[in-house]
């Protein structure tokens, strides 16, 4: 897997997704919402951006993995998702936009999971659409999960969160966070890190915190973000500033999840 240590290879587990996933959640209702209307649930899959390899020990994969050979426009709108993000200039560390590969790399180079509106019991229950945009309103959020360190630390992993700005306020952050916490330890980590959570991302500091995640550290002006800068009469690209950074971890031996 890719990261500033090169190629780190993933934990080894006898313990399958398929116990836990899909998972399903409820929406946060939203009071403008028409509730005739309103579909107020959500499902949580595994994404891989590689076709999904027929393998008879591995039949349960095919209900809770969606793959890119049936779902190409999805992992296409989830770049859009995150370059989006990249363009705000104040969440990510990445400066520039990430080509198809440059997402693959970093987003799939671990185990990722995507959040559906609906309820599904199957992934083969999820219609492929022909465009990226036809999923701007199913497409919730999506995470990573993959090493922080390699070989005697890479029992540690890392994690990384994007909910589609499109859909704020459903309480997603929530959802994938509790997700987060039963996912880690099946896949067969021990711990989780979050190197880079910025100071002024209050919403993400806030969610950390609620889930009973630890701090165990601070950055001094770990990123240079936009709209942090002294000058706020100008744009927003251009009035840049030096924001701190907390880290969170959780041990997984020690700090029992508890249920939902």
């Amino acid at each position: 897997m890719s990261s500033a240590y090169g190629s780190i290879a993933r934990p080894i587990s006898d313990k399958s997704l398929g116990s836990i996933l899909p998972r399903h959640a409820k929406l946060r209702a939203v009071t403008d919402q028409d509730s005739s209307s309103a579909v107020n649930d959500a499902t949580l899959f595994k994404i891989i951006s590689q076709p999904l390899k027929q393998d008879s020990k591995k039949q349960d994969e095919s209900v809770y993995i969606l793959d890119a050979a049936a779902h190409s426009t999805l992992l296409e709108a989830m770049g859009t998702v995150f370059n989006n993000e990249v363009d705000r200039g104040d969440t990510y560390p990445q400066e520039h936009r990430l080509d198809t590969a440059q997402f693959d790399n970093y987003f799939f180079s671990g185990d990722a999971f995507v959040l559906l509106k609906g309820h599904y019991s199957h992934a083969t229950d999820v219609l492929p659409k022909g465009s990226a945009s036809e999923w701007d309103d199913d497409l919730l959020g999506f995470f990573y999960i993959k090493p922080n360190f390699p070989g005697r630390c890479s029992h540690i992993c890392n994690g990384g969160f994007m909910v589609n700005p499109a859909h704020r306020g459903l309480g997603l952050g929530s959802i994938m966070g509790k997700a987060f916490l039963r996912i880690v330890p099946v896949i067969g980590y021990k711990a989780s890190m979050f190197n880079l959570v910025f100071v002024s991302n209050v919403a993400s500091i806030k969610l950390w915190r609620r889930l009973g995640f630890k701090e165990i550290g601070r950055i001094p002006k770990a990123g240079r973000l936009r709209g942090q800068g002294a000058d706020h009469s100008q744009d927003n690209s251009d009035n840049e500033g030096y924001v701190d950074a907390i880290q969170f971890y959780w041990d997984f031996e020690t700090m029992p999840v508890t249920e939902d």
